[in-house]
């Protein structure tokens, strides 16, 4: 039941952000849907058909094929500022075809002819109100609003998502070079001398294969090209934000995403580099315990038996505190302490 009731949710999640983000879609790429133009209404001379803050979505047409009562844009003399009315007349001349424009709302028709040539297309479709978010997304506050501020939350949850994955990738790594690393001083501590020795050429063999890859590559990726590029973007990135909040150009808005984006990218590369990860940190400190118990010299005095050579008792002690030595050949006779004196068992 759970299982259906979030498949249901997540389609009509889909469909709802469909239906949020197709408009605009349309608007911004009109020939996605066999359109040319796209415009954003200011006025009310079209109303009630066509109210402002509506976009208009433009299609070429063949003025031979526009009659009365379709809805044209045009340029009127040599204004660049397009208008949407409605015809309401075909007048046929020398010069070609003209047509006479009114809007709904207005009670005369528009002064002049629009000549043919001046007809930017037929209205094929109009997307009520957002005109409104399309004027508010070209100011400088809708700019960070709606652009700035999504395409950085989007950056940074793949950054912070690349980057745990970086760190467990590497916590997974560091966890088998130390398995690796105990069957090794394993086998080492088993072998002879001989073994270590075939293991020293052995190991050397390999690292040689392991190198050749690489010296024959044409192009290593190591931790000072994503510090250098990332030296380099962190300069870029502030600049490219600032000429993309001054122009708001398509392209400078794409590079300044971009950078922006390859920044954080390169960030959460080299932040598992730059923070150690608590198991590497676990890891190091019991390796710099278990070296610092094997370091360690014993503070008992040790007793060291020689032979033929005398037994030095102490090392604390003074080097002239000697014992005569033992002779391994020499058998030695039984003797035991008693009261603190050595009885010989022989006599």
């Amino acid at each position: 039941m759970n299982v259906t009731v979030r498949r249901v949710a997540s389609v009509l999640g889909v469909l709802l952000l469909l239906a949020v983000v197709a408009p605009f879609v349309v608007y911004a790429v009109p020939q996605a849907v066999g359109a040319d133009h796209s415009f954003v209404v200011l006025t009310a001379s079209m109303t009630p058909a066509i109210a402002p803050g509506d976009a208009v979505i433009v299609a070429d047409r063949d003025p031979a094929t526009i009659q009365e009562g379709d809805v044209i844009t045009f340029l009127r003399g040599n204004s660049e500022v397009p208008v949407t009315h409605r015809v309401i007349g075909v007048v046929e001349s020398g010069d070609g075809i003209a047509f006479e424009t009114m809007g709904d709302a207005n009670e005369a028709p528009d002064a002049g002819l629009v000549p043919a040539e001046n007809v930017l297309g037929v209205v094929f479709v109009t997307i009520p109100y957002i005109g409104y978010v399309i004027q508010f997304a070209n100011s400088q506050y809708g700019f960070i609003a709606l652009i700035v501020v999504p395409f950085g939350l989007l950056a940074l949850n793949e950054a912070y998502t690349f980057y745990r994955r970086s760190r467990a990738s590497n916590a997974s790594f560091s966890k088998v070079d130390d398995e690796l690393a105990a069957e090794t001083d394993s086998d080492d501590t088993k072998g002879d001398g001989d073994d270590e020795t075939a293991d020293v050429g052995t190991a050397n063999a390999q690292s040689e294969d392991v190198a050749t890859p690489a010296a024959n590559a044409p192009f290593v990726m190591t931790l000072r090209t994503f510090e250098g590029a990332f030296l380099a973007l962190v300069v870029f990135t502030p600049y490219s934000a600032y000429v993309a909040y001054s122009w708001q150009t398509t392209l400078s808005v794409t590079v300044a995403i971009a950078s922006g984006m390859t920044l954080l990218g390169v960030t959460a590369t080299l932040l598992p580099a730059w923070i150690p990860s608590n198991a590497n940190a676990a890891s190091e400190s019991e390796a710099a315990s278990t070296e610092a118990v094997d370091g360690d010299e014993p503070s008992d005095p040790i007793l060291a038996v020689g032979f033929d050579g005398g037994t030095t008792v102490s090392d604390d002690g003074p080097e002239s505190e000697w014992v005569p030595g033992i002779n391994a050949e020499e058998p030695v006779a039984d003797s035991s302490a008693v009261d603190g004196e050595v009885v010989n068992d022989d006599n």
